[in-house]
């Protein structure tokens, strides 16, 4: 099991990703307690949504953005480090989203 996070155009439109990232089984644990992190200092859609593995999802450029806003400081934190090469995933193709003005789609494996 995979859920996928892409940036790009993405399998839908018959082409590769931009940028990709998957979250596995492993990640389970480490995304539960980023979403807990994340709670503390507000809310984040962001990582509620993907924690729906069964669903595909689509954020949009505005969405990107707050998700970076909110997961952006958790790199200071004293993290886990599952949870920091969870975090450094999410955040990757977060910035590239961000920075080339793509959304990102989570596709659910």
């Amino acid at each position: 099991m995979a859920y996928d996070l892409v940036a790009g155009p993405g399998s839908e439109h018959g082409a590769a990703p931009d940028c990709a990232a998957s979250i596995d089984f492993h990640d389970l644990p480490a995304l539960a307690r980023l979403r807990q992190r994340a709670r503390r200092g507000g809310e984040c859609d962001f990582l509620e949504r993907i924690s729906h593995l069964c669903e595909d999802q689509a954020f949009d450029h505005g969405e990107v953005e707050r998700a970076l806003a909110t997961l952006l400081p958790l790199l200071r934190a004293g993290l886990h480090p599952d949870e920091r090469a969870l975090l450094l995933k999410l955040t990757g193709v977060l910035s590239f989203a961000s920075r080339t003005h793509q959304g990102v789609h989570g596709i659910c494996d």
